[in-house]
């Protein structure tokens, strides 16, 4: 199949509350929805929302990497759309088209992505509630309405207190709302020094926690990897995983034995099931999650997902209900802790197109 056009819209999309974390705050989405059409007369669907901390800046500099690729794409073979991207192309933005292709290839086969990636995907995959308050109550009410909800893994967001007392008493909180059974991670968001992240760590083990996240800044993995060595729960990498030959540092110097893949971080689905076998190499586990994308860009997460081998931890999918709205027709939503791949070819997702005219922040582009 050969690229017969590409047009883009970009949205926004609040949250019904504010997200907060160590790292700053979201108060909504923003991206661009991408149409890759084909000679077939499939359109396939990929979206393009770069990370919250890069602002509207991100989306800014994903628009005009497009508007200048476009041409150069029309006629390119949809299998190989990504291939000799330039490496300066926004990764959320090499994701978008990613998916796209990926997207039209499935919808004209007849089956969904996740069968382009593994012969026998998944029927649902495993699911985290995430949790980032302002107190300690609101904390424990999330966690509560979690564990009502059917979630059996919660990660909190951490990072925010004063000391690692204040740490605790938030860990304390939300582990009793939740009672013993539910897994519990926490997310420091790379807001420690090595040795504050040692001292709170070791605060925290009672609590029975599955790992810790980005406990030290992205870069210093040597840091990370004393963490490591120097406390008694696994860690996790989130923003130190910013593509392959990150991904590939990361396990070399033993920082984490938990890669956490974005697939809008790390530029597509293609380079995260590349990073997925890397770490099933090296004897590490991986977790998939959103950046709080748009339900294009959950879709696709899920289909990674679901195409991941073996047993996976919960992953970080269950973002979609912290928006006020979706884009897709019916949003994917967990059932008591899980996340069903859609049926349907391609992503298995429609667009809502009365939902993207009106949280659209400008007109269609067609190229």
């Amino acid at each position: 199949m050969k690229v017969t056009g590409l047009s883009w819209t970009a949205f926004r999309l609040p949250l019904r509350t504010p997200f907060r974390t160590s790292a700053g705050e979201i108060t909504c989405r923003e991206g661009l929805l991408l149409r890759l059409t084909t000679g077939a007369d499939v359109v396939g669907l990929g979206e393009a929302s770069p990370h919250p901390a890069l602002g509207i800046q991100g989306v800014h500099e994903a628009e005009g990497a497009l508007s200048r690729l476009a041409p150069g794409l029309l006629g390119a073979d949809v299998e190989r759309l990504t291939v000799g991207l330039p490496d300066a192309v926004p990764a959320a933005l090499a994701c978008a088209l990613d998916t796209a292709a990926l997207d039209a290839i499935a919808r004209a086969g007849g089956v969904p992505l996740a069968r382009l990636l593994t012969g026998a995907p998944r029927a649902a995959v495993p699911v985290n509630a995430a949790i980032a308050a302002d107190s300690d109550a609101e904390a424990a009410s999330q966690a509560t309405a979690a564990r009502a909800a059917g979630f059996t893994c919660v990660k909190l967001k951490v990072g925010m207190a004063p000391n690692p007392e204040g740490e605790r008493q938030r860990t304390a909180a939300v582990r009793a709302a939740l009672g013993p059974d539910v897994t519990l991670r926490l997310d420091a968001n790379g807001a420690w020094t090595v040795e504050q992240a040692i001292r709170t760590i070791r605060c925290l083990e009672e609590f029975g926690l599955e790992y810790v996240e980005q406990p030290v800044a992205p870069g210093d993995l040597e840091g990370m990897a004393r963490v490591r060595r120097d406390t008694g729960v696994p860690i996790a990498a989130d923003e130190d995983v910013a593509g392959v030959a990150a991904a590939r540092r990361v396990l070399e110097t033993g920082a984490a034995g938990i890669l956490v893949i974005k697939p809008m971080v790390v530029g597509g689905l293609r380079p995260a099931m590349e990073i997925a076998a890397m770490a099933g190499r090296a004897g590490a586990s991986v977790v998939v999650t959103t950046t709080i994308d748009a339900g294009i860009g959950v879709a696709a997460a899920l289909h990674l997902a679901a195409a991941l081998p073996g047993r996976i931890p919960a992953c970080g999918l269950a973002t979609g209900s912290l928006l006020t709205a979706d884009i897709i027709a019916r949003p994917l939503e967990a059932r008591e802790g899980r996340m069903a791949l859609p049926g349907g070819p391609g992503l298995g997702v429609e667009l809502d197109e009365r939902a993207l005219t009106r949280y659209a922040t400008a007109q269609e582009v067609q190229k």
